[in-house]
């Protein structure tokens, strides 16, 4: 994994921590690491983040380390002296690989007897940082320069050497060796570095290391093992107990662990080949045992910690954090924690935030002489949970909350335990090993060819399907098609049934592989009904948006539009409580957009939508309306009469002809003296409504708002009228528009049905214009009344003797 540079991946030491909350989007893996334990095949790092992306995980860069070391070399500063022209530059006589070269250099940190990186006239370096030059023999202020005395960011080496920038050149130490060898080779940047994506192998914990990696290039036939594969086989351990007890709260939130005591002599000295390897996948060395904990992160995959054995007083319990307790962390951040975290605590409190960052107070110092070196699989949801609690998130705890296979908890381990016993001065096991929890084991998955051929879309024979996995280090028995099929111990994370093994054959087979065959089941288009698609036309003339609102919400969204909660349909794994609960009615995601854009909107908002709605026992199809006034309105602009004749419109051109009844059962959404039933052909289909005042309210809408609702499926029951033209009339019509005096105790469609009926010479009567001065009071009804014959032109008087006829119903 790309670590940090100043300190260790999971909680080792103060040291340079200034760095510790970093957290990386990519793994970065070294050839020249891999070159440890497998032969390449493949040399260009090209070819093989090609092959990688396609088989293994997307390979984001391949990076060619030290790309701008050529032309550079370790030079020794033999002499300094003042420019004679220029107050904050400095004569320098360095030995280089080509003689002793006089560069001109501003560094303020130079000394004679220093090693420098020097770049020669002709290497191309990044000024101050920025831009790319090729350097050239010049002169500066009068004097000769052969070449640049660099600063880490002019050679792309701020990750290796953190503090050289501005004017600080990379020092690389006192003394002759390795003066006038190739820079490159120096530093050991002579390799190239691939970027993985970390979220290409979320599913493959085993991938965070370099082991897991040339296990895949071997299976995909890159690489082939070295002598042999790497082991890391248990150390031998002493007789002594540790100096406390381990309790654990739960052991399925840690179901893997080993511990054990290492006494020290001193820290030691981090060896170059080590720092080679670190650096090489950006880390910065810091001290030996931190770099061992690193070190074996990066290359086996399991993030490790080693306390000061001295720091813990008492035993060591590790349990769940309490809301509120807090850690110092190596970063020196005091963070509060919230209920759940894992953590080991002792009777000072806590000291490790697990899997995710060490506490300050236990970490390795150059005074540390007693070790508790730890190896942990824990629970990954967990550390999940707590990086988002805690908004701190480290490379550590994105291993961990993928969930490091046990069998990897023990080999990083041991890995461990042999490079103190190598590397650290009088290193030595003084403990018997503390553990508990096993590696697994693995169940054995039945595997049919003929499903293979059949999912692939290819016939892979049988041999190659065994070496398949056999190269990816499964254990295979069976023949004549039928196998079975046990996954490693490295992978039980993964590998959970027939289908992850159909992946591993095609991807190490190779996709590419796979001939492309267009589908041979016939695409046909869904059926669509015209008759939804003309009343959404209908509406949107009308000044309607279409919303697509989700099918899920909340109980508090329901209680708000007056609606049981306890009626509603649950889901069983819902994301939050907001989302919880599957509708039954549109009219509360309608009331919720309202409320969020009515202020957005010029005069009204006028909305409508088309979902499932569930009940108890069923589920339907409904349309949704809602209209709500921006302002106070006049009886003509009211939303009520606006939405009950943009909702005829919109039905009349899909065919259906409705009437408005009042309602018989006035819901709790509704005004008690404002609700009607929409009636087709004498059925029921739906209801339109002025939406109650104190719903309104809840959903801070000042002013009047109608909505409706429409059962889909019982209006697309019935059969819509066919349209038919009608002939022009032969012979011209007779219109009387007049406005009459109406109230609300009077319905103006009984008196217009009852004046339809009582003249054969009326063709139509309808209303043309409303008048009112509020809403509540008398209101000017405006009718429009058409006479016509289709047998004759009708004359001025007869037709006024049927309208006074016609007339006369207003007084009756």
């Amino acid at each position: 994994m790309v670590a940090d540079t100043g300190s260790s991946l999971y909680s080792s030491s103060p040291i340079g921590i200034g760095q510790q909350n970093l957290y990386h989007l990519f793994m970065k893996i070294s050839l020249a690491w891999l070159s440890d334990f497998v032969d390449l095949k493949e040399k260009d790092p090209e070819a093989l983040a090609t092959a990688i992306t396609a088989q293994i995980a997307e390979v984001d860069a391949a990076e060619q380390k030290g790309a701008l070391l050529n032309h550079c070399c370790v030079g020794k500063v033999l002499s300094v002296s003042k420019h004679s022209n220029a107050d904050k530059l400095s004569l320098c006589d360095v030995q280089t690989d080509k003689g002793v070269k006089r560069v001109v250099c501003g560094g303020t940190n130079l000394r004679v007897g220093m090693r420098v990186a020097l770049a020669h006239v002709g290497a191309r370096v990044r000024w101050h940082g920025e831009e790319m030059m090729t350097l050239e023999k010049t002169k500066i202020r009068g004097e000769e320069s052969e070449g640049m005395i660099c600063a880490a960011e002019e050679l792309d080496l701020a990750a290796e050497f953190p503090e050289a920038t501005g004017h600080n050149i990379v020092d690389l130490g006192d003394g002759d060796d390795g003066v006038g060898t190739s820079l490159k080779e120096f530093l050991g940047l002579d390799g190239a570095v691939l970027h993985i994506d970390n979220h290409a192998i979320t599913h493959r914990a085993d991938l965070f290391s370099h082991v897991g990696f040339a296990r895949e290039l071997v299976a995909i036939g890159l690489a082939t093992w070295k002598k042999k594969r790497p082991t890391f086989t248990s150390p031998k351990f002493g007789k002594g107990s540790l100096p406390f007890k381990l309790k654990v709260q739960s052991k399925e939130l840690m179901p893997r662990y080993l511990a054990c005591l290492i006494e020290i002599d001193s820290l030691g000295e981090t060896p170059e080949w080590m720092k080679t390897r670190l650096a090489s996948v950006g880390w910065r060395p810091v001290n030996l045992p931190v770099d061992i904990t690193n070190f074996v992160a990066t290359e086996v995959g399991v993030p490790l910690h080693s306390f000061d054995a001295d720091d813990i007083k008492g035993d060591v319990s590790m349990r769940t954090s309490k809301k509120g307790e807090k850690i110092t962390t190596l970063d020196g951040v005091e963070r509060t924690l919230p209920e759940g975290g894992l953590v080991l605590s002792d009777d000072a409190g806590i000291f490790d935030l697990l899997g995710i960052m060490g506490g300050l107070r236990s970490s390795t110092k150059s005074t540390t002489k007693r070790i508790y070196l730890h190896s942990a699989s824990l629970h990954g949801p967990s550390i999940r949970k707590t990086v988002i609690a805690t908004g701190h998130r480290t490379d550590a705890a994105t291993v961990y909350e993928k969930g490091v296979p046990h069998i990897t908890t023990e080999q990083g381990f041991n890995r461990a335990i042999e490079l103190f016993l190598n590397l650290v001065p009088g290193a030595r096991v003084v403990s018997k090993l503390e553990t508990y929890g096993d590696n697994g084991k693995a169940k054995p998955i039945t595997l049919l060819l003929e499903d293979v051929t059949r999912m692939l879309g290819v016939e892979i024979d049988e041999k190659t399907v065994k070496k398949i996995f056999t190269d990816l280090e499964f254990t295979v028995s069976g023949s004549k098609g039928k196998l079975s099929v046990t996954p490693p111990l490295h992978r039980l994370g993964d590998i959970r049934g027939v289908h992850d093994l159909f992946e591993e054959v095609g991807r190490v087979y190779g996709y590419n592989k796979i001939p492309p065959a267009m589908p041979s089941t016939p695409a046909t288009p869904p059926h669509r009904d015209p008759r939804a698609q003309k009343i959404r036309h209908a509406l949107k003339e009308e000044g309607f948006f279409e919303l697509v609102p989700l099918a899920l919400l909340g109980p508090g969204l329901l209680q708000k539009a007056k609606f049981d909660p306890a009626k509603a349909t649950a889901i069983e794994n819902p994301l939050g409580e907001e989302l919880s609960l599957l509708r039954p009615s549109t009219l509360p995601g309608l009331l919720e957009h309202a409320e969020a854009n009515l202020l957005h909107t010029d005069g009204s908002l006028a909305v409508f939508c088309r979902g499932h709605i569930f009940g108890a026992q069923s589920e339907s199809d409904e349309f949704g309306f809602l209209l709500t006034a921006g302002a106070k309105t006049g009886l003509k602009e009211d939303p009520f009469l606006r939405l009950k004749a943009s909702l005829e419109h919109a039905l009349s051109a899909a065919g259906y002809d409705v009437t408005i009844e009042p309602a018989k059962e006035v819901s709790a959404q509704a005004h008690p003296g404002r609700a009607g039933d929409i009636i087709l052909a004498g059925k029921k289909i739906g209801h339109i409504f002025e939406v109650h005042p104190s719903i309104r309210s809840a959903f801070d809408l000042p002013h009047r708002a109608a909505a409706a609702t429409v059962n889909v499926d019982a209006l697309f029951a019935l059969d819509p009228t066919e349209r038919i033209g009608r002939a022009v009339p032969a012979f011209p019509s007779i219109v009387y528009d007049e406005t009459v005096a109406f109230d609300h105790t009077k319905s103006a469609a009984a008196v217009l049905a009852k004046m339809r009926k009582t003249s054969s010479l009326l063709s139509d009567v309808h209303v043309s214009d409303l008048y009112a001065k509020d809403a509540t009071g008398p209101y000017n009804l405006t009718l429009r009344f058409t006479y016509q014959s289709p047998e004759r032109t009708l004359t001025e008087e007869e037709v006024k003797k049927e309208h006074a006829t016609v007339m006369k119903v207003l007084a009756a």
